[in-house]
């Protein structure tokens, strides 16, 4: 397949899906290292703290390959490499099944109240369109 020339919406997108990316590695970063005593110092701490200790191991690992997976993706897709579509999935099953505890503990509900679902459905739209847009750059030869 012939390589297209990337359009400007591309390299846009491309740089919006690396911060985005990024920022979720930056809110693992901080959510991996805070102590105890930080969890328990936010609004609902003692729900919070709750949260934290029944968020399954599984669930972890996921939450690390969604993020450092996505970053990464970001990064194959700014360079033209059609991997990038690959990763994006992977990183958007990653998401789906790190969400999952979310839906299902009670303790989540109770430590970030009423909206607690919002946030990983965005997360999951984000993930879908990313490769979804991949997907069709794959296709239209700017991925090679």
């Amino acid at each position: 397949m012939n390589s297209t020339k990337p359009t400007t919406l591309f390299w846009v997108l491309g740089v919006l899906f690396l911060l985005w990316n990024a920022f979720g590695c930056y809110i693992y970063v901080i959510d991996k290292t805070a102590s105890d005593a930080a969890l328990l110092a936010r609004e609902n701490g003692e729900a919070v703290l709750a949260a934290y200790k029944a968020y399954p191991v599984w669930a972890s690992a996921a939450y690390a390959i969604a993020v450092w997976g996505g970053l990464i993706a970001s990064v194959m897709l700014l360079l033209r490499k059609k991997l990038s579509m690959k990763i994006f999935i992977l990183s958007l099953v990653a998401a789906i099944i790190c969400f999952i505890p979310t839906y299902t503990a009670p303790e989540m509900k109770a430590a970030y109240g009423p909206t607690y679902w919002l946030m990983p459905l965005i997360v999951i739209a984000l993930g879908a369109f990313e490769v979804l847009w991949s997907r069709a750059k794959v296709k239209d030869g700017t991925l090679t």
